[in-house]
């Protein structure tokens, strides 16, 4: 009986490992948010396979067209970041426009270059990025961060936005996937960072322990009174589409604890969090097709390897027990 123990513990092992990278199954992938943009585009999350870029398009009839800003990335997650944006570019936009935030590769010389550092793609051929509308204005940035590579675990009632930035001051409101208020928080005009977000007793308490939720952190401009007024004061909105960020909420009874199993294989590196300052990029001639508002592959090679090792541990305690 003992002798297949191991080979047990070990798929045991490698099946946690493989619950405990929800990141990695997501692939090469990126995601932004409509926002105001004064000088820069935010990148809520974004993940690579690989070093590379993050990068700016302009939109050109529904396709990706030439670059207006990039941000070098490493291997592995990052978020919360700005890419710098051409001013020349935004000088000619009156309003409302579309751009593309997607990843690229990087050739290794340390430039990008778009001929050479081109865009990674996912299933279907689709582009590892998003679409993001934008409104562009010289009075300051509107953007908020909230999107987090997991479900944030409260056990107050409370909730964290990564990030608020504002032209002026105002509020952060978070609503239920109804549509509901649930809470809000003051901001102030410039960025206002990891935002405590009380929220509304009745709506904490009505989640059962570890029960999850959906949250919507909306971006509000005072009316000038400094109460939070959701049918008085002003929701920014690009065309129509508010600025606001998205996530997920888990009521648990303890949010410090730590409850991920980490494997560490020797001589490997796990890759670690980044965040690059941003840099403008020399916008060239032509455009590269693509399509869809987002695309990254899932991670069907970490699944794969996975499943390969608890296939051989499988048939070594099968070759044991013959």
């Amino acid at each position: 009986m003992r002798r297949y123990l191991v080979p047990v513990l070990a798929c045991l092992v490698v099946l946690a490992a493989l619950a405990a990278l929800p990141v990695a199954g997501h692939g090469n992938h990126l995601t932004a948010d409509a926002q105001v943009v004064d000088d820069h585009v935010v990148v809520e999350r974004s993940f690579m396979l690989q070093d590379g870029y993050a990068v700016v398009h302009i939109d050109k009839g529904g396709q990706m067209g030439q670059p207006i800003g990039h941000v070098a990335l490493t291997a592995g997650p990052d978020e919360n970041y700005e890419i710098d944006v051409d001013q020349e570019f935004l000088s000619q936009v009156d309003g409302v426009a579309k751009v593309w935030v997607t990843l690229h590769r990087t050739d290794g010389d340390g430039e990008f270059e778009p001929n050479q550092d081109t865009a990674l793609t996912g299933l279907q051929g689709r582009v590892a990025g998003s679409v993001v509308p934008i409104y562009v204005n010289d009075d300051g940035n509107v953007n908020v961060v909230a999107r987090d590579f997991g479900s944030q675990r409260i056990d107050d009632a409370s909730a964290t936005v990564m990030r608020v930035e504002s032209n002026r001051s105002g509020f952060v409101a978070l609503e239920d996937e109804n549509g509901t208020v649930v809470g809000s928080a003051p901001v102030s005009s410039g960025t206002n960072a990891n935002v405590s977000v009380p929220l509304d007793s009745s709506f904490y308490e009505s989640l059962a322990r570890n029960e999850s939720a959906e949250l919507t952190a909306v971006v509000y401009h005072d009316d000038g009174d400094g109460e939070f007024d959701a049918s008085a004061d002003r929701r920014v909105t690009v065309g129509g589409t508010p600025v606001a960020s998205t996530f997920g909420v888990t009521k648990v009874a303890n949010a410090s604890r730590t409850t991920s199993i980490v494997v560490t294989a020797t001589g490997t590196t796990a890759p670690a969090p980044t965040t690059s300052a941003g840099s403008t990029a020399t916008a060239t001639d032509g455009s590269t097709t693509g399509s869809g508002d987002s695309g990254g592959a899932p991670g069907f090679g970490a699944v794969a390897a996975g499943l390969a090792v608890v296939t051989a541990l499988v048939a070594l305690g099968s070759r044991r027990r013959d």
